[in-house]
């Protein structure tokens, strides 16, 4: 086996281990790429990738046609002189980290992490790695995410009370991960709920993965007592589904706090009434608690907040550095 070391190299469309075909969440390479969840490509174009079945389906769901190499968890195989295997990442149906194995060491690229359990997917895994790869989504790497079952409840509660006054609630969801985390929490409360067609189809993927959801209804156009409303927002781009037809209250569900206060001269935002957060993936004390399970001597963060990651972390294993596009460091 080749004793040449292996190099990661940051790119505009994802990151891709250097002398290798395998590229890590690319859009648009050509070549083919891990790809760690559904929600991760926002191209309408697939690109061959390396993903779980539950992946691979809700892509057809949303009607993009991957070329896939279907792979399940924890069944290790070989590209070339890397062995991998594709762990549970608990974020999201089908989400995934990859675990590298080489002649000069273990690497766990982990781009979307959430060690808190969620009834509609499998539960987060991990492995010891001399090199983690972390992605950096919140911007605060200090900051907790509100306790989950407190804005479970404080949904449910904020739900019931609208109703009770004749109202139908809108809720504004990433249509992936939140929406169907939404639909089950709703039903299982006994609320009549009416997703969109968008949820409605990814849904159903779950379901014929094992997670039942519920009695939820497919949104429609019939006049209909109060009930509740769930709608898609772009989970890229975070922008809103046209409202126009819709007369609240609106409620939305975030990934994240806030990195900024929100412009109130938004027309569509001082709609919003109220805004609870059940995020998909780990805060910055919950990756910090990972990162002690996982003992890498070399840790690395990409993303939009990588470089406070780095700051705020830069004791937490021997070697801590951001990884920006065109850097090139050597992994093992």
């Amino acid at each position: 086996m080749s004793k040449e070391l292996l190099k990661l190299k940051s790119t505009g469309d994802g990151l891709h281990i250097a002398d290798s075909i395998l590229w890590l969440d690319s859009q648009l390479s050509g070549d083919l790429s891990f790809l760690s969840s559904a929600a991760a490509l926002s191209q309408s174009k697939v690109p061959q990738v390396i993903a779980t079945e539950e992946t691979v389906k809700i892509l057809e769901a949303c009607r993009k046609k991957p070329h896939a190499l279907v792979c399940q968890y924890n069944s290790p195989f070989t590209i070339g002189r890397m062995k991998i295997e594709l762990l549970p990442s608990g974020s999201i149906l089908g989400g995934a980290s990859l675990f590298i194995e080489t002649d000069k060491g273990r690497s766990l690229y982990a781009p979307c992490l959430q060690p808190n359990s969620i009834a509609t997917v499998r539960k987060m895994q991990i492995k010891k790695a001399g090199v983690l790869i972390m992605g950096a989504n919140h911007p605060d790497p200090t900051q907790s995410m509100p306790n989950r079952r407190k804005e479970r409840e404080r949904l449910i509660t904020t739900v019931r009370d609208h109703l009770s006054e004749g109202r139908s609630p809108v809720i504004l969801c990433n249509p992936i991960a939140a929406g169907q985390e939404i639909t089950k929490l709703l039903c299982d409360a006994n609320i009549d709920v009416a997703v969109h067609s968008n949820i409605f189809r990814i849904n159903r993927v779950y379901e014929s993965f094992g997670s039942a959801l519920g009695k939820f209804t497919l949104l429609d156009k019939k006049p209909h007592g109060p009930r509740v409303l769930l709608l898609p927002k772009s989970r890229k781009t975070n922008s809103m589904p046209p409202v126009k037809n819709f007369s609240g209250p609106f409620l939305t569900v975030e990934e994240t706090l806030p990195q900024f206060r929100r412009d109130t001269t938004d027309a569509f935002v001082t709609k919003i009434e109220d805004t609870f957060y059940l995020s998909s993936y780990g805060d910055g004390p919950e990756l910090s608690a990972i990162i002690q399970l996982v003992a890498p001597k070399e840790l690395y963060f990409f993303g939009p907040y990588a470089k406070r990651y780095v700051q705020e972390m830069k004791d937490a294993a021997p070697k801590v550095r951001p990884l920006y596009v065109n850097d090139q460091p050597t992994l093992f």
